[in-house]
């Protein structure tokens, strides 16, 4: 992130000001805008998930995957059931999530519909419990498909507290390969449309919705010839503040 950040701005800010000044000036506003946030966690922002996966010895065996972990200090540990089937492809397909607290025979939450798609190589369909929104409870994701090159899309489930149960987020599953930052309570999404086109988006969460405040997208002309072009978000609209070389 601290090389990321250090190229975020205007062509202007960048010329005007000393290097320095202007990566403690970013870390500045990004430490401030991550203490605001976190007066909003109800849970323990401190917690580390632990969490392990047994899965089916081999592709005969259908028996679901099953993953154990815990989501808070204070709540039950869960148990994840996965059930999965292979595509034409010779794929994985998750298709439907049982979750049960440990010390209970039945399930408190089905969800159906996963739509999560992986090599069959890749270990549990890249199940993993994760923060996703800082809130102090830890949220569950899979992989939902590969897409081009190096871009990797995610369906991500929310713990909701109130609830006591997982929701769906749309607006998440639809951003490319997150990276979840606690310190700065940033998401970071490292994406690349073409050969000719990448960047890194970073976003925000508002009023529980994702909100992206800040992009850099680099274009190749050539070996050698790049531009990388910087946008962020003002007024609520993400504007152009500035180009430059890629670093």
């Amino acid at each position: 992130m601290a090389p990321f950040l250090a190229a975020a701005g205007s062509a202007s800010a960048q010329e005007s000001a000393p290097a320095g000044a202007h990566v403690e000036g970013v870390a500045a506003e990004a430490s401030a805008g991550a203490d605001a946030r976190r007066e909003n966690v109800r849970g323990d922002e401190t917690f580390q998930s632990s969490y392990t996966c047994i899965a089916p010895s081999d592709a005969s065996d259908m028996a679901p995957i099953v993953c154990e972990g815990s989501i808070s200090p204070v709540l039950p540990e869960l148990y994840f059931s996965l059930s999965w089937r292979l595509d034409e492809f010779g794929d994985r397909a998750v298709e439907t999530v049982h979750i049960r607290r440990k010390g209970e025979v039945e399930t408190f939450q089905t969800i159906e519909n996963v739509a999560s798609l992986a090599a069959a190589q890749i270990p549990n369909n890249g199940f993993e419990l994760i923060d996703v929104n800082f809130d102090g409870y830890h949220d569950f994701r899979l992989i939902a498909e590969g897409t081009a090159g190096p871009n990797v899309l995610y369906r991500n489930w929310l713990w909701a507290p109130d609830e006591e149960a997982f929701v769906g987020n749309a607006a998440l599953d639809e951003i490319v390969s997150p990276e979840f930052d606690p310190e700065t309570q940033e998401i970071v999404s490292r994406w690349r449309s073409s050969a000719a086109e990448g960047g890194v988006d970073i976003y925000v969460w508002e009023e529980g919705r994702t909100v992206l405040i800040h992009r850099e997208t680099d274009r190749y002309a050539g070996p050698s010839a790049c531009t990388r072009t910087f946008f962020d978000r003002i007024d609520g609209e993400l504007r152009e503040t500035g180009t430059g070389a890629c670093g």
